[in-house]
Order: structure tokens, then sequence, then C-alpha cells
């Protein structure tokens, strides 16, 4: 997937938005992001093929606003959309914006400045954690001082960020990405995974952003990740293990296969969660996964193992399905003493309370 860069941008930054089925939010955040001062701005929102009212929304609410762009096509997948999203973009820098998500307008006014005055390939930002209570969790540390895209990626994957992978975490420079492809792959959950780590080996120059600009709402009822159990444990260890042989030799090559391997590891506990035919699938891959672990000259990765040896990763998986398992009997069986007990219970109370008055 060749592309020429593009020297002549007409905007500073393209907001790239993905959707697909979010009729339930995607006016509000739509609203939220036309409340801000846009004029240097450009939005691209991808409609991937969604089969409820996306597109009648998008187009209500894009009919009158300049610098905006709606792609719809056949559903294709995330990553589909945001290759489409790049390719179309017309500004320097790119920021991928999840359509359940929102941007923070201070710290979106602080990235456009800084990015006005420097050219990093990558800008590292900082995001909010947003509950539907309003207790929003803050980020709570300060990016360090670095001066090379060595030490910034050191920092990444060996310091106190989570969500590294994720790629709304980076703002990217559209030129850089399309002359190393820097494109999403295909047909994957959790590509932001297999993405991130190779936008930040070829990146020269990463920079960091203490000013949360991005929203990140907690708890998402529509997340593909909460849903698609069978393929997140699949395609999160296949990406796990092209990914370590690949990185392994690089100065924070350790760093990163930990971060891995922890993604691997919580992957596994949905094993339990999916059905009996596809976990019969997934044994194989599994067990690759632990052998792996046990296995590698990685220090990092075995010092991670040494905290998870009592029970064998599989086995711990198939001891949380029998867990499961005889819980459910044990309800089974219990269940009709259960309700009887309760029924007294309810049939005596009034007694006794009236004795008690």
């Amino acid at each position: 997937m060749g592309r020429k860069e593009n020297h002549s941008h007409r905007f500073p930054i393209s907001i790239i938005i993905p959707v697909y089925n979010a009729e339930d939010y995607l006016a509000a955040r739509i609203e939220h992001l036309l409340s801000f001062n846009l004029d240097s701005t450009q939005i691209i929102i991808v409609n991937d093929g969604s089969t409820d009212s996306c597109h009648e929304i998008c187009r209500h609410y894009l009919a009158d606003c300049a610098n905006t762009v709606l792609i719809n096509q056949e559903n294709q997948g995330l990553s589909v959309a945001r290759n489409k999203g790049v390719e179309a973009a017309d500004g320097e820098y790119i920021v991928f914006l999840d359509s359940d998500d929102v941007l923070l307008e201070h710290g979106f006014e602080v990235i456009r400045a800084y990015l006005s005055e420097n050219k990093p390939d990558v800008l590292v930002g900082k995001y909010v954690l947003m509950q539907e209570n309003g207790r929003n969790i803050w980020p709570d540390y300060t990016f360090p001082t670095v001066y090379s895209a060595s030490e910034a990626r050191m920092f990444i994957y060996s310091g106190v960020l989570d969500s590294i992978w994720n790629a709304w975490r980076y703002v990217c420079r559209r030129d850089f990405l399309l002359q190393h492809e820097l494109f999403f792959a295909p047909g994957f959950i959790s590509e932001d995974m297999e993405w991130s780590p190779r936008v930040l080996r070829i990146a020269k120059h990463i920079s960091f952003a203490n000013e949360p600009f991005y929203g990140y709402y907690y708890n998402k009822k529509c997340s593909i990740t909460r849903t698609a159990r069978y393929k997140r444990v699949l395609d999160v260890n296949k990406i796990v293990a092209c990914s370590i042989p690949r990185y392994i030799t690089e100065p924070y090559g350790e760093a990163l296969a930990y971060r891995l391997n922890r993604e691997s590891f919580y992957s596994i506990n949905r094993y339990r969660l999916c059905q009996k035919d596809e976990r019969k699938e997934l044994r194989p891959v599994i067990e690759n996964a632990i052998s792996y672990y046990h296995n590698s000259s990685s220090y990092m990765v075995r010092l991670f193992m040494k905290t998870r040896r009592i029970i064998p990763l599989f086995a711990w998986s198939l001891f949380l399905l029998a867990a499961k398992s005889a819980r459910g009997l044990l309800k089974g069986l219990l269940g009709p003493l259960s309700a009887k007990r309760r029924k007294l219970q309810r049939n005596s109370k009034p007694e006794k309370a009236l004795s008690v008055r």
C-alpha cells in the first residue's frame, strides 16, 4: 500500500473519526466537537457500513460545516476506516478520535499550538478517564524531558504509562505515516497493539504533551473488545507472537516484550468466556503462548512468569472455567432450597414484627 507524501497541507490537523452503529451517542459527540474553534482543523468521518442512522446523523451535522469530509464504505473494520481517513486527510498532523470518546478543548488547543511551533514525527498525549457519573480520573504523572527518540521509546515501554497501544494517544505527522506506509493491519481486533510499536520504532522525533487532550470513556458498552472475546484472544496472541521476535533485539525490547506478554496473559482470561467450539480452536494458541513464556530468553518475561507460576496460564484458565461450572451446578442444586427458605422467611417476618410491637 504505497502512498506519496503530500507537502502541501491545507490544515494543521485532520481529525479522523471511524463510525459504526453509534447512533446512541454520535450526535452528542459531533455537537461537542463542533463547539470548538475548528477553523483550521479538518474533520473526517468514515462511516464503516453502519446499519443504523449514523449516516443521516453525520449528514445533518456536517451539511453546513466547512472543513469536513464524510466517507461512506461497506463494513470493513476499524483498520480500513482509519486508513481511508489517512488517505483522504489534508492535515499536516493526524488525530485519531473514536466515535464514543471526546477531545478536551483546552488540551487540544495546547497541542495545536505546540505542533505549529515544533514538527515531531509523533506527539504523545495524555488522556482523562471519563466516567458516566462525572467522577473523571485525571493523569497524576508528568512526562519527563527527553532528548532523543530512543529515550522516549524507553520511557513509553518501561515507564508508568498505561494504554500505550491506543492510536488516539499518538498525534502523527501524516507525511511520516505515508512515507513509511504505517497503515493499520486490516482484520484485527487490538490492531493498535500491532500498529503503535511500528510507528514508534521508526519515528526519529518523539515529543510529549503534558496537557491532557483526549477524553476516554470508561466501560464502553459498545466496545468491540468487550464482545468479540474469541477473536480478541486469537488476535492478541497472534500479534504478540509476531511482534516479540521483531523488537526483542531493540534497546527497549525486553520492556516491550514484557508489555506484550502482559496483554497476552490478560487476554487469555477471556478464554473461559468463549463458546465450547471456540475454546477448542484457541487451545493451541494458548499452549504456544505458555510455551513461549516459559522458554523466553527475556529476563522481564521470565520475571513476569515467576509472579504467576503457581498456576500455569492454560491450567489457570481451565480452573476458572471449572469454578464457573461448579458455581452454576451448586446454584442449580441449592436454588429450590434457597427459594423455599426465602418463602418461609417472608411468611415469618410479619408475625415477628407484630410481636415486637
